[in-house]
């Protein structure tokens, strides 16, 4: 019994011994690709165990506070050479620098085991990051104009020149503090060239950077963020591929803002270029009481984001009807400048003959080029409306004067009274003819009811009819202005209520997929009347119109047949 004792405590203490020199076998390294980096570069932590397992998890939580922390990956290898049997587990994070400052990477802990902690040290950029070693990809950035106002746009263009593969390349905005920043432009638009004998991809992006702080400051340049193929030795006789990560950012850009000048007065617009534009001749058409006149104006403006844009200020007299339509916003490119536009569409109805005069549009400006104040001016203009035409269906005659009755006439009714008096048998006779006259006229009445209520229909038929065929007439000529003014009084004969081209849809009784297509071409039709280059479908229009005239036409006549004989 003693002996056995013996035996289990032996066997005890060699398992004790083993599963010891086990877990000391068993470490965690962690190494950085550089300890030594730029705000806004991102560098590779590397986290290996020479184990496997599901015991081993990695928490990346203590890193957060220090660094942007991307999604980890990690892989599993096993290896049996001359008779050493290794197993290894690999953890890559890819870990961006927020701020400058001394860092530490703490121990981090995977199962039993943990890391050493690893110190990095971030500076602000400088120009020794400003391209790889032999210059195979390096960043050159330029701006249109080095002095500006507050609320003045300037564009940066960056161009990334690249002679080698990159791997994961992603590029992050220029930073300018107090600022809105935003690309324009087709991304990496790409070209390329021959510099020293060396061929480069060159990559082209532009910002729109509008600064809101006065004083002189600096644009930090875009940072390209990516890996090239590193090779690396692991023997004597065998050498590996590795990303090695790589942070290229260009040159930075001196800038001075100037604050708005004391004197200006109005609500503050800096530009080199300011333009108001009539974009309708509204002097060469005629107008009638009730007829829409289409006005549209564009405002255009260099160097300003197209969220800055302004309104354009109209003050109509309250007695004219105007509809607006929804502004219209975009950006372009003229000369080099980036303008933004906002157009302006609205339709304006007079109710009464004379002289309509529309006042003058002014917006005050600055401009940095003269440095002085300037005005866009929109001048006011007089037009004349004229008296509704009066069709023959609205005529009326005019009334009769009545007949003053004679004294002769006056003493033969004496008479007849004196008469009446006189006989009762006359009187009765009278009476009784009255009321056989009176049921008369009613029968008359109620037979004739359908035919005059039949003809009524039919002249206002006819004031359709004609309205109809003028809506057709300018269809197939396909003039814009001529067809909006047409649909209007078509649709207006038969509901007066109507007053823009948006309502006429819930006036029609043709299929929902038919009014959905209605509403999309009269919107192509008052964007048409507002830039005569627009486009829009009168061919489709004419056929909606017929199929709703067909359908109008139907329920009349069914209403006709209902009528009593």
């Amino acid at each position: 019994m003693p002996l056995l004792k013996k035996y289990l405590s032996g066997v005890l203490l060699l398992l004790l011994l083993i599963s010891n020199s086990a877990i000391a076998a068993t470490q965690a390294t962690a190494s950085v690709s550089n300890n030594k980096v730029f705000v806004g570069d991102v560098f590779i932590l590397s986290v290996e165990v020479n184990d496997k397992g599901s015991e081993y998890q990695i928490d990346t939580s203590k890193l957060v506070n220090d660094f942007t922390v991307y999604r980890p990956s990690r892989s599993e290898q096993s290896s049996y050479i001359n008779g050493d049997y290794t197993k290894k587990t690999t953890w890559t994070l890819r870990l961006q620098a927020n701020k400058a400052g001394t860092f530490t990477i703490p121990s981090l802990k995977l199962g039993k085991v943990a890391t050493e902690a690893i110190k990095i040290e971030v500076s602000e950029p400088g120009k020794q990051q400003q391209s790889t070693q032999d210059d195979t990809i390096f960043i050159e950035n330029s701006v249109n104009k080095t002095k500006v106002y507050l609320e003045q746009a300037v564009t940066l263009t960056s161009k990334i020149y690249i002679s080698e593969n990159i791997i994961n390349g992603d590029i992050q905005p220029p930073i300018l503090e107090g600022s809105n920043i935003e690309r324009i432009g087709e991304e990496n638009q790409q070209t390329q060239v021959v510099r020293n004998g060396i061929r480069y991809q060159v990559f082209s992006n532009q910002y729109q950077i509008t600064p809101t702080i006065a004083g002189e400051v600096s644009i930090r340049s875009p940072l390209l963020m990516g890996s090239i193929h590193k090779s690396v030795r692991v023997n004597d006789w065998q050498n590996k591929i590795i990303p090695d990560p790589v942070n290229i950012r260009g040159n930075d850009i001196a800038l001075t803002v100037k604050q708005m000048p004391a004197g200006y007065k109005g609500d503050w617009l800096v530009s080199e270029d300011v333009r108001l534009i009539e974009n309708n001749d509204l002097q060469k058409q005629e107008y009638f009481v009730g007829d829409p006149i289409t006005r549209s104006i564009s405002l255009q403006v260099a160097s300003l984001p197209i969220d800055k844009m302004p309104e354009i200020p109209v003050h109509y007299d309250s007695s004219l009807r105007y509809y607006p339509d929804q502004d219209d916003l975009k950006q372009g490119t003229v000369n080099g400048l980036i303008y933004s536009q906002r157009t302006i569409t609205h339709a304006i109805i007079a109710n009464k003959s004379g002289q309509l005069t529309l006042p003058e549009i002014k917006i005050a400006w600055w401009n940095s080029t003269t440095e002085k104040q300037e005005f866009a001016t929109l001048p006011a203009q007089t037009l004349t409306i004229k008296a509704a035409p009066i069709s023959k269906h609205n005529q009326y005659a005019p009334n009769q004067e009545l007949q003053q009755n004679t004294p002769q006439a006056e003493q033969h009714i004496n008479n007849n009274i004196q008469y009446k008096d006189n006989s009762k048998e006359l009187l009765i006779w009278k009476i009784s003819t009255f009321v056989l006259l009176i049921l008369l006229l009613l029968f008359i009445l109620y037979h004739l009811q359908g035919h005059h209520f039949s003809q009524k229909n039919e002249k206002k038929i006819d004031v359709d009819s004609n309205q109809y065929l003028q809506l057709l007439a300018a269809l197939k000529e396909e003039k814009a202005n001529e067809v909006y003014a047409s649909l209007l009084r078509y649709f207006q004969s038969q509901h007066p209520s109507i007053t823009q081209l948006q309502q006429i849809s819930a006036f029609t009784e043709i299929s929902e997929d038919d009014k959905q297509q209605l509403l999309y071409n009269l919107q192509q039709l008052e964007l048409a009347c507002s830039a005569q280059t627009h486009q829009w479908d009168a061919k489709t229009l004419l056929k909606l119109m017929k199929m709703h005239q067909n359908l109008t036409k139907k329920q009349t006549d069914k209403k006709f047949n209902n009528i009593n004989p």
